[in-house]
């Protein structure tokens, strides 16, 4: 992408988004308009509620602006391997996408169904040709590789945090996948995400913020479409930007910056005396954490960067360098 795109350096504002969850209409535990107020409570600009295969639709308010999604679902090659797809701005789900119906389902008890498109080729151009935007939901997770990540032309990024899964069985994490698709040469960008099915445990863990010049739904999506945004499980990055070979970062305190590149080539800053200091610390807050640094990459010219900035309390944030 162009600098112009450093949605840092970009005039908007910047808008907290909730971009999966799920309601009574799915297998969540609240009906959806109960859902809408509890995000608008803890302090959320922009909802998405993603029910499986079903597109839930709840009226936007003056301080809840609700986007339509559903979290739909690919098969990965044989019966019994599927992965998920998140897509904003849809406005029609297919009684039959094509996929292995060996591997649709139905639960009853738990409310929720799954039908399939035969590979995430397929599913991004749907999404792609009602004008949606669609990123890949926790990889990690549902034992995705990158190798898929491929073929998602019409994808736009992945779920690299989804603090359900983290919480449910340690998988949230799907960093390392991200990674291999940007090592790949695939562009993505990055959410981070509840994954909400049972409020008031599981909210406001994970959220992605986007920089838009208002507050409509045409002007999320375009974020999202281009990365204009970032993603966290608790910092604020306040600003990012690349001059040459040099990364430098502006955050809320962090314990470290991580300048994340081809395999070997990633270095950091870290407060204290831990870890090879690959920059230098511009400043500090009061407690000796990191609120400025510029991070120096060795050479040679990585074929991708990508920042993650790490707090006290062991919570990251992420953005592509852009």
């Amino acid at each position: 992408m162009p600098p112009g795109d450093n949605p840092f350096g970009m005039a908007g504002s910047w808008l907290k988004c909730a971009l999966h969850t799920h309601s009574t209409e799915s297998d969540g535990d609240l009906p959806p308009q109960a859902l809408a107020r509890q995000y608008a409570a803890a302090g959320f600009d922009v909802l998405a509620i993603t029910d499986h295969w079903r597109l839930t639709r709840v009226p936007s308010v003056p301080s809840l602006l609700m986007l339509p999604g559903a979290e739909l679902t690919f098969d990965l090659g044989q019966p019994g391997w599927t992965s998920d797809l998140l897509v904003y701005g849809i406005s029609e789900i297919p009684d039959d996408p094509g996929g292995d119906r060996r591997n649709w389902l139905v639960n009853e008890e738990e409310h929720w169904e799954q039908r399939t498109f035969p590979d995430l080729a397929t599913a991004g151009r749907y999404a792609r040709g009602q004008g949606a935007v669609a990123y890949v939901a926790h990889p990690y997770w549902t034992g995705m590789d990158a190798t898929a990540l491929l073929d998602g032309d019409h994808v736009s990024g992945v779920e690299v945090y989804n603090a359900s899964s983290e919480l449910e069985c340690g998988r949230g994490d799907s960093s390392m996948v991200w990674d291999a698709a940007l090592a790949a040469g695939r562009s993505l960008h990055c959410i981070a995400t509840d994954d909400s099915h049972m409020p008031l445990f599981d909210i406001g863990l994970a959220w992605t913020w986007v920089k838009a010049p208002d507050r409509s739904p045409e002007a999320v999506l375009h974020a999202l479409r281009h990365g204009h945004s970032y993603a966290s499980a608790g910092p604020v990055l306040h600003e990012v930007h690349r001059d040459g070979a040099a990364v430098e970062v502006s955050c809320s305190p962090c314990r470290a910056v991580i300048l994340q590149m081809d395999r070997e080539l990633g270095c950091s800053v870290a407060a204290g005396n831990r870890g090879r200091r690959s920059g230098r610390i511009l400043e500090t807050s009061e407690s000796g954490l990191i609120t400025r640094a510029v991070i120096e990459a060795p050479p040679p010219e990585p074929g991708y960067m990508r920042v993650r900035a790490v707090d006290a309390a062991g919570y990251s944030a992420w953005t592509n360098v852009l």
